[in-house]
């Protein structure tokens, strides 16, 4: 098990104030078996005037922000500690013509390479 924080600091200046857009930001990993979040902050100045959080068709979390008025500079620190823990790395068998590379697939396995497949019965 190891305990992780990730700070991550993003800044923007502009040569003369502008107005700013929305902005969506993807800061905040997704908790898995072997991921576990323990704190988050997230800082941005100016201060949105909106933020909303919601969760994307993959179970991402997505911060939204929506500002009023003008800025020469854009600032988001997000800080996040996480608890990861080890996972054993899957052993796949190989077969032993797939231990050395480049490697030659059997003529059983082999695409047929004349676009020929076979006849698929109808039921």
């Amino acid at each position: 098990m190891s305990l992780l924080t990730v700070r991550h600091v993003t800044i923007y200046r502009y040569s003369r104030p502008v107005g700013l857009g929305q902005h969506r930001m993807m800061f905040r990993p997704r908790e898995s078996h072997d991921l576990k979040l323990l704190s988050t902050s997230l800082s941005i100045m100016p201060n949105p005037a909106r933020l909303r959080w919601l969760h994307d068709v993959f179970d991402n979390s997505i911060a939204i922000a929506e500002f009023d008025g003008f800025t020469s500079e854009l600032r988001f620190e997000s800080i996040v500690t996480l608890q990861h823990f080890e996972t054993a790395l899957p052993v796949y068998p190989l077969e032993e013509y797939a231990n050395t590379y480049p490697f030659r697939y059997s003529d059983e396995d082999l695409p047929n390479s004349r676009g020929r497949w076979p006849s698929l019965s109808r039921r």
